[in-house]
């Protein structure tokens, strides 16, 4: 039987719909959590040592580019070389908790071919936050938190609402097809939304809208902040993610659906005006 911890409540899915993230938590077994931080080490550069911050400078070659920690604002990426580890897949899209928590919200997902990996974020200077979307096609991406997350520790980072307004700024339900006023709509989120940065204990798991304005937060703590993402989507949405529409839900789960109707908060009637 799952944990009541593990199935989304109502209030969440209103949550969810109304400021498009909701907050929810797993249990992780520490040994395997101990095997994700070891994997970090182990692939980070030979000079980075675990227990010695003022180590953790210079180049860092991840999935993506090489470049300074500082320049990458403390955000790495392990994607590709992790795609055959299936503990590590079974961290969020084979773990019977997380897909129960993703079907609330989206009934049957898609079986992920694989997840996105490890995004460790280091330590460094504070910054201002600058959030973005994603490209690719998914209705739920998932952030589980593998250490413990303190303000200010790099957590992941949302802007609440912003999926109603950059949704109105794209061409169709789920595609990569941005109108010429999506960068300035972007712009103005940033500049009229505070973001929040969501903080929590190890298993903490991040639920959120692919049309959400995000980021990983900076981290100025002398610690690592560890996680894994993943995304969920289902047939339906695959069905008419390159379709135009109006209505962002009619591709999740009814009790979605019914409870995304009736969530008509103050702060979806501040965002869907701008």
């Amino acid at each position: 039987m799952l944990s009541p911890f593990t199935v989304l409540s109502d209030q969440k899915i209103r949550n969810f719909c109304s400021e498009g993230y909701c907050v929810s938590h797993v249990t992780i077994p520490r040994e395997v959590v101990t095997r994700a931080v070891e994997k970090v080490w182990e692939l980070s550069p030979a000079s980075f040592q675990p227990n010695k911050p003022k180590t953790w400078q210079g180049e860092f070659r991840d999935c993506c580019k090489t470049q300074s920690i500082r320049d990458r604002r403390g955000r790495v990426k392990f994607r590709e070389m992790l795609r055959g580890e299936r503990w590590l897949y079974d961290l969020t899209a084979g773990n019977g908790d997380v897909v129960a928590a993703v079907g609330d919200l989206i009934g049957e997902p898609v079986e992920p071919e694989y997840v996105r990996g490890l995004y460790p974020v280091f330590p460094t200077h504070p910054r201002p936050t600058e959030g973005h979307c994603d490209h690719h096609k998914f209705q739920v991406g998932v952030v589980l938190y593998l250490s413990d997350v303190l303000p200010q520790g790099g957590g992941f980072t949302v802007w609440p609402g912003s999926h109603y307004v950059m949704a109105k700024h794209q061409g169709t339900l789920g595609g990569d097809d941005r109108l010429e006023t999506f960068d300035a709509t972007l712009a103005e989120v940033e500049a009229s939304m505070r973001p929040v940065e969501v903080t929590g204990p190890v298993g903490t798991l991040v639920l959120w809208h692919q049309r959400l304005v995000h980021t990983a937060g900076i981290n100025t703590r002398p610690a690592v902040r560890h996680a894994t993402l993943c995304d969920f989507k289902n047939d339906t949405f695959l069905a008419a993610a390159d379709c135009q529409t109006d209505d962002l839900w009619h591709t999740w789960s009814s009790r979605a659906q019914r409870i995304a109707a009736s969530a008509t908060t103050s702060l979806m009637t501040h965002t869907m005006a701008i």
